[in-house]
C-alpha cells in the first residue's frame, strides 16, 4: 500500500518512520511542527538528526505532493509504539536560529531591505526571496542592534516599515518570502477552490480543508 505521508531524514530510509504531525504556520511567523517517529532502533544518533533538514512528503490526489521542510530543534525518546521505538521531533524554519544570536551592532547609509540582506547573508543556510518588497525604502543615516537577537531585530524593522513574510516549501528547503502589498502573492496552482468542512465531521486525510 502507497505510505500518504513520509518523512525525509539524513538518516537514510526507513530509520524513522512517519507517524503523525501536529503544525501551526501563521503569516508573518515561525512555523512549528511537532512530529511522531517510529523507529526499530532504540539508539538513534542525536547528533546526525538536530538542527539538521527534515522534509515531510504529503501525497494529494492527482499524483501531487505537498511539502513540509525545516531543521530539527529539539528531538528527543518519549517511549514506545508497539514494537517500535516513539521519536518526537520539534521542527522550525532556518530563521528560528536568529532567536539564538544575540549581537550589538550599527548600520549606517543603509535602507531596511539592505539591512534585512547583510543580517541573512550572515547564515549559511539562508534563503530568503526579495521579490515581493514593491515599495520604495529610504535609506537610514544610523540603525542600532543593541543587545538584540538577530531575529528580533529583524522582526522591528519589518514591522515598521509594513514588510511581512511567509514560507515557501518545496522538496528538500523552504524559503523565506518577503512582501509589503497583496500584490505579492499569486495564485497557488490547485488551490483555487478547497473544500470546507465541519470541525465534528470526518475528513479525509489525504485531501485538504478549511475548518
Amino acid at each position: 500500500m502507497t505510505r500518504v505521508m513520509e518523512i525525509v531524514t539524513p538518516l537514510g530510509a526507513d530509520v524513522l518512520l512517519f507517524h503523525r504531525m501536529r503544525a501551526h504556520e501563521e503569516m508573518g511567523r515561525l512555523f512549528e511542527y511537532e512530529i511522531d517517529l517510529l523507529s526499530k532502533k532504540g539508539d538513534v544518533d542525536l547528533d546526525q538528526i538536530l538542527a539538521k533538514s527534515v522534509t515531510v512528503k504529503l501525497e494529494l490526489p492527482e499524483q501531487k505532493t505537498r511539502h513540509f521542510n525545516g531543521y530539527v530543534t529539539r528531538f528527543a525518546q518519549v517511549g514506545m509504539h508497539g514494537r517500535y521505538h516513539l521519536y518526537r521531533a520539534l521542527v522550525r524554519p532556518w530563521l528560528w536560529f536568529l532567536t539564538r544570536s544575540i549581537n550589538c551592532r550599527i548600520f549606517q547609509e543603509m535602507n531596511v531591505p539592505d539591512i534585512l540582506k547583510k543580517v541573512f547573508d550572515e547564515y549559511s543556510i539562508q534563503d530568503v526571496k526579495l521579490d515581493g518588497l514593491t515599495g520604495t525604502y529610504a535609506k537610514r543615516d544610523y540603525c542600532v542592534q543593541y543587545r538584540e537577537s538577530d531575529f528580533n531585530f529583524i522582526s522591528r524593522l519589518m514591522e515598521d516599515e509594513g514588510i511581512y513574510y511567509y514560507f515557501k516549501h518545496t522538496d528538500g528547503k523552504h524559503s523565506l518570502v518577503l512582501a509589503d502589498s497583496y500584490s505579492a502573492h499569486a495564485a497557488y496552482p490547485g488551490y483555487k477552490e478547497i473544500p470546507f468542512t465541519a470541525l465534528e465531521r470526518s475528513a479525509r486525510i489525504e485531501k485538504e480543508y478549511i475548518h
